[in-house]
């Protein structure tokens, strides 16, 4: 038996629609604040985009805490975001450089064209959350990290020296040392990164649900990975990056990037946690650290947890005519009491 206060998830993707219903009401199940992300089909650029989304998320929440984000790019109107954060319609902003994720062709393309927003940001305390990859054409896919804290988040920190920032599921272990070298920084993790790495990946048979960016990364970046999220340092915490795709646009030859974790996210990071003897430190990971990072109360009752031994998992869950596919890595699963 587990008893820790009930978890936040500080990276969702709820979508759109009817989908969002659906994946809101799981989240509703696991986790007592989400913070959401803003690349829908149509960024959440302005105010009346969040206005409209709000309303949408909202009128179908049941238990969460839902915290909003808003699409940074350069049609973003600074007078617009300076409205809405003093009337505190959004929590953070969020950064995609071009092209990097799904719905991210309106991300940014020249992050030094970006200035008087994080001028911004820095003056009024406002986070800024990355999607840290460098973008380039030619660029291998398990550099692009690396080659983006080297360039601009480095540029970034430089020039914006008090700039709180996240940097999003990170997947390497340069990353793990350049969040720990700049107090202003914090970093997700997401579950999928914390428990596979390219061997289980594509090591054997290739597994289109673990396709996500940043791409899945090999044992040595995993480990640093494990250990940081394991001892609970201050700057890392819980962000599973659930991404939702239906079953037709994972399994098929132009793979969607993503991976739906919400269902098991929760269960899985409590094996993961049991299993290396760092319990004690799963208030931190899972609630504490991210709730500080952002200024966040949160709800400090108890919840209780039991681990049931060699458990089947549902794999796919029923969406309209299609399915979506849950991740999930233990036989053993935890359960709420």
């Amino acid at each position: 038996m587990l008893k820790i206060f009930k978890p936040c998830d500080f990276h969702v993707h709820l979508r759109e629609g009817n989908l969002a219903k659906a994946v809101l009401r799981e989240n509703n199940k696991h986790f007592q604040k989400i913070l959401v992300m803003p690349n829908l089909s149509n960024p959440i650029i302005n105010s009346r985009l969040l206005l409209k989304y709000r309303r949408h998320i909202l009128n179908n929440n049941k238990n969460s805490h839902v915290l909003f984000t808003i699409y940074l790019n350069s049609q973003c109107d600074l007078r617009d975001l300076d409205d809405m954060y003093k009337k505190n319609l959004f929590s953070a902003v969020k950064l995609y450089p071009l092209n990097a994720t799904t719905n991210s062709s309106s991300g940014v393309q020249d992050i030094k064209k970006m200035s008087k927003y994080f001028e911004f940001l820095e003056k009024n305390n406002i986070p800024l959350c990355i999607h840290g990859e460098h973008t380039h054409h030619n660029d291998d896919p398990y550099d692009r990290e690396k080659k983006f804290l080297d360039n601009e988040l480095s540029w970034i920190i430089n020039n914006y020296k008090s700039l709180k920032i996240t940097l999003e599921h990170i997947t390497t272990k340069d990353s793990v040392k350049f969040v720990k070298a700049h107090k202003n920084i914090a970093a997700t993790i997401t579950t999928h990164h914390l428990l596979e790495n390219t061997y289980t990946f594509l090591g054997g048979s290739l597994r289109p649900e673990l396709f996500c960016k940043p791409i899945i990364k090999n044992y040595s970046h995993q480990s640093e990975l494990q250990k940081v999220a394991l001892s609970g340092h201050r700057q890392f915490f819980f962000g599973s990056d659930s991404a939702p795709h239906l079953k037709k646009a994972k399994f098929t030859e132009f793979c969607c990037a993503g991976v739906y974790s919400t269902k098991y996210a929760i269960s899985n990071i409590l094996e993961f946690f049991w299993l290396n003897k760092k319990t004690a430190n799963l208030n931190k990971f899972l609630t504490i650290n991210g709730s500080n990072h952002y200024d966040l109360d949160f709800d400090k009752k108890v919840l209780s947890y039991k681990r049931n031994k060699k458990s089947k998992f549902q794999k796919f869950t029923k969406f309209e005519d299609d399915f979506l596919i849950n991740y999930n890595h233990y036989n053993n699963l935890w359960t709420q009491v």
